[in-house]
């Protein structure tokens, strides 16, 4: 690929807002891009995700974990830690551009604090965002930081939020067994077809999922592999992985000062 054919496809999928992420990235991405007027950047670096078994079948207990998992989220408040890493390519015909990115995120009840670092062609965007009550926070760079009224940004916000955990349905998982993963002993289960998952406009669809919960449903790790068709025709590609710490912790987020 050239680097003018190169430089033309990334112009076109900043406009189209059609940018190789994860589901979490893309949406904080968008909010930000909107809080500071910046170009909306892209995706994220990740563990190489070997084969997983296949499910087996244990419905019961595909049901069990798969329910504590979801319900894991849905503690009110909720608080939590987690670090998304992704790597994606995008291509339209014969060129394609690859796109790594990472974002730190720390959630407490509704609020948020976000630092995202995408890499495309050599080149490294750095995005911050902050949700106090109602008021937005974000910067690009090391820039001032802009201000906005959450109720602008909810939709990219609500969008962040289910972008944590994709799957709501427990059938959807099955149980495939006990493994250890970083000296700690979890529960696999990992989706039993592919799903799709629509976000900030953008179609795509998880090719796999899986997900490593403690004994009380706890999640550890998220692993996915996901696709997407955008505008012009382009084609997205990628890993996506999530590693959660911190679940029901405690974690302060206060405003940032210039």
């Amino acid at each position: 690929m050239t680097v003018a054919s190169g430089r033309c496809m990334l112009a076109r999928m900043h406009r189209s807002n059609t940018v190789g992420h994860g589901v979490l990235v893309v949406a904080f991405a968008l909010a930000v891009a909107a809080c500071t007027g910046a170009a909306p950047p892209t995706p994220t670096p990740v563990a190489t995700v070997r084969p997983s078994p296949t499910p087996s079948k244990s419905p019961d207990l595909g049901l069990k974990y798969a329910t504590a998992m979801i319900a894991a989220f849905d503690r009110d408040p909720l608080v939590l830690h987690v670090v998304q890493t992704s790597k994606m390519s995008a291509a339209d015909g014969g060129n394609s551009v690859k796109i790594t990115a990472s974002v730190d995120l720390d959630v407490s009840d509704h609020d948020l604090k976000a630092h995202m670092v995408t890499k495309t062609g050599g080149k490294t965007v750095k995005l911050d965002m902050v949700v106090v009550g109602t008021i937005v926070y974000a910067r690009a760079g090391s820039g001032r930081w802009a201000e906005g009224s959450r109720s602008y940004y909810e939709h990219s916000i609500s969008d962040i939020f289910r972008g944590l955990q994709p799957i709501r349905n427990p059938a959807q998982l099955g149980y495939v067994g006990i493994e250890t993963i970083d000296k700690q002993k979890l529960h696999h289960l990992k989706a039993v077809k592919k799903f799709p998952y629509v976000m900030n406009g953008q179609s795509g669809t998880y090719d796999s999922f899986d997900i490593w919960v403690t004994e009380d449903g706890t999640p550890v790790l998220a692993k996915g592999k996901i696709s997407a068709f955008g505008a012009y025709g382009i084609e997205i590609k990628g890993t996506d992985e999530l590693r959660f710490s911190n679940f029901g912790g405690k974690i302060k987020i206060t405003a940032p000062k210039n």
